[in-house]
């Protein structure tokens, strides 16, 4: 039976699911994680199409999802558009897999300490310096390791990328964080999200074909021209927004590296 847990392979986040590739004669495991979404959605008291909605898609192409005639659902990122749009997590739709591949509450908790990985101490990498008012360049020439900082990983995020980086000045402190706090970011690309108003991200400047990195943080506002990045700081130094093409030209690339779950105070 295939797992949620699938490895991964090379592919970019879709922006649209509204195309959805059917096959007449639904696979098996494809079918069990239909019935399992199909539980989630019936939870959250949504219809096939406002789920659909939720997804990015009509409701005819999430019916084809809980038919198990989508092969695009063993794709994680997909699976987590899914999940996500129904405010549940993978873990949820793993979950309900096992419980209707063992056929009752019994075997689906024995079969769930099996596919949990055991407990032990986490830690991320602690990757970089950045600061949110002004551009504050990475230093790529360093030949340590990356520091480590015991932090257990998002669970919301179990496929993407996921590091600390340190806060360095007062340029975000409206959003209370601090100089030498550590911002807990999630690949963004691999987070399987949009682009969204109030999102807190670590934005990435690239010059010389990415020869020199830049690094800073800031606030997300959607406006009708485009995104704006603010630095959300008490500090009139860093007031102005940062629009994503800014400075950008055929030698310098603006992106958004990272989404910043939380923040973590030391002492």
């Amino acid at each position: 039976m295939r797992s949620l847990a699938l490895a991964q392979t090379s592919f970019h986040r879709p922006r649209h699911m509204a195309r959805t590739v059917e096959t007449s004669v639904p696979n098996e495991d494809a079918v069990l994680l239909g019935r399992a979404l199909g539980v989630l959605r019936k939870r959250a008291g949504v219809s096939q199409e406002t789920a659909g909605g939720h997804a990015g898609m009509t409701g005819q192409g999430w019916a084809k999802y809980e038919r198990g005639q989508a092969p695009t659902i063993f794709n994680p990122t997909v699976q987590l558009r899914l999940v996500t749009g129904l405010g549940f997590s993978l873990s949820d739709l793993e979950r309900e897999r096992l419980t209707l591949m063992g056929g009752g509450r019994e075997a689906s908790v024995t079969e769930l300490r099996t596919w949990q990985e055991p407990a032990k101490p986490q830690t991320l990498p602690i990757r970089d310096r950045v600061q949110a008012g002004n551009w504050l360049e990475a230093d790529d020439t360093s030949q340590v390791s990356p520091r480590r900082h015991a932090f257990a990983r998002d669970p919301r995020f179990p496929h993407a990328d996921q590091w600390l980086s340190e806060v360095f000045g007062d340029s975000v402190d409206r959003l209370g964080i601090f100089d030498g706090d550590l911002v807990h970011c999630v690949d963004f690309e691999g987070s399987g999200l949009g682009l969204q108003t109030g999102q807190i991200v670590e934005v990435e400047r690239l010059r010389f074909s990415g020869a020199e990195r830049e690094l800073s943080i800031k606030q997300v506002e959607l406006t009708a021209t485009g995104p704006l990045l603010w630095p959300r700081s008490g500090n009139p130094r860093w007031s102005a927004p940062l629009s994503m093409t800014d400075g950008a030209s055929e030698d310098v690339e603006v992106r958004i590296r990272g989404l910043v779950v939380q923040s973590i105070r030391r002492f």
